[in-house]
């Protein structure tokens, strides 16, 4: 009896055992759903109404628009130094004075010069007349009968003679003038005056130095306008035209400035494929300065009011861009086509495809599939 009770006890826990475990798995099994309906969390978005800005961004440094080095076309010893490094000038006041003590004595010497010629024109003029009348006088004395031939013709030889004289004074004199004029000039460029109103940006030289015509003596640039040359490629190229709106950024000031394109190169550099294309930005107060590194947005277009969703929204498929709609019930998503127009830098206008009530998934768009379960979240 003994041997007979033993085998049914360990039969009925191994029984028992065999039914706990099925139990275990089955329960183990509820509520899991198949692998390709894991639900996945996203964010969603309305369609929203926006100004869109297509824009080009590129970097460069600032020059100024008018920059130009003084050097004089004379030698001579720098007498005078009428202004400094960040002076502001004006069109035609004096910068630099070269001595011109020489030149002074020469522009006297050739206006003393010039009235001498004068006087001997003077004179030579009187003997003309003289000869004039004195050729008149003969001329009536032979048509009397009183006179000879031979006196009218010596007559006519001191008037010819007279005439020639007076031509070669009058030569003298414009000679003169010329040499005047010459010795003015020498005297003026002595006198170095600015070309344009603008700033002193470097000086090169003390008094006392001597001015060569090799020698930089000044640097003058014109801040009023400031222009920052930038490499375009190719691609970009063709969207750009002269006068079209720009900003301007440097890092000194958070606001952008306001600029245009000036100038576009007409022909491409063959090895690089760029153009240089050059940015002018009106700088009335002088706030911006040559050698400032600038990030330059050329405003390729614009869109008032568009439609837009954000960038991450859409997804680039072999067929064309798409984005995932959430069903009105909330608990899943469909693929849509949609045709895109331009993009800003964080969002992207859409043609068509979502609808005014529709919600477009932002975050997480590109973990999901068409009509796969999703749970939104804020």
């Amino acid at each position: 009896m003994k041997f007979i009770v033993v085998p049914c006890v360990l039969a009925s826990c191994l029984g028992i055992g065999w039914a706990v475990f099925v139990d275990s798995q089955g329960r183990g099994r509820v509520g899991v759903l198949p692998s390709d309906e894991v639900v996945q969390a996203v964010e969603t978005i309305g369609l929203q109404t926006r100004d869109v800005v297509e824009s080009l961004e590129l970097v460069g440094s600032l020059e100024a628009d008018r920059d130009v080095e003084i050097r004089s076309r004379v030698s001579g010893r720098i007498e005078e130094l009428a202004v400094d490094v960040g002076d502001r000038i004006s069109k035609g006041q004096l910068l630099i004075q070269i001595d011109d003590s020489q030149q002074r004595e020469l522009v006297r010497q050739t206006e003393a010069a010039i009235r001498v010629s004068v006087a001997e024109k003077s004179t030579q003029d009187l003997r003309v007349i003289a000869a004039r009348r004195e050729h008149e006088r003969q001329k009536n004395l032979l048509k009397k009968g009183v006179g000879t031939a031979q006196q009218l013709e010596a007559a006519e030889s001191k008037l010819s003679i007279a005439e020639a004289e007076s031509r070669l004074a009058a030569s003298k004199v414009a000679q003169a003038e010329t040499e005047l004029e010459h010795s003015r000039l020498g005297l003026a460029e002595r006198r170095i005056e600015s070309p344009l109103t603008g700033r002193v940006a470097s000086r090169a030289v003390q008094v006392g130095d001597l001015a060569k015509s090799d020698l930089g003596l000044m640097r003058i640039v014109d801040l009023s306008t400031v222009r920052t040359a930038v490499h375009v490629g190719e691609s970009d190229y063709r969207q750009l035209r002269q006068d079209q709106p720009a900003e301007v950024r440097v890092d000194t000031y958070p606001d952008p400035f306001p600029g245009r394109v000036e100038r576009l190169a007409p022909v491409l550099d063959p090895e690089t494929r760029t153009a240089v294309v050059y940015i002018a930005v009106d700088n009335p107060r002088g706030l911006l300065k040559p050698g400032m590194y600038a990030r330059v947005r050329v405003v390729l277009d614009r869109h008032e009011q568009a439609s837009v969703v954000p960038l991450t929204a859409v997804v680039v498929t072999p067929g064309g861009p798409i984005v995932f709609v959430v069903a009105e019930g909330g608990d899943s998503v469909r693929q849509v086509s949609v045709r895109l127009g331009i993009a800003d830098r964080t969002v992207v206008e859409i043609l068509n495809g979502v609808g005014p009530t529709d919600r477009v998934v932002t975050l997480g768009s590109r973990l999901i599939t068409d009509g796969q379960v999703v749970e939104v979240v804020d």
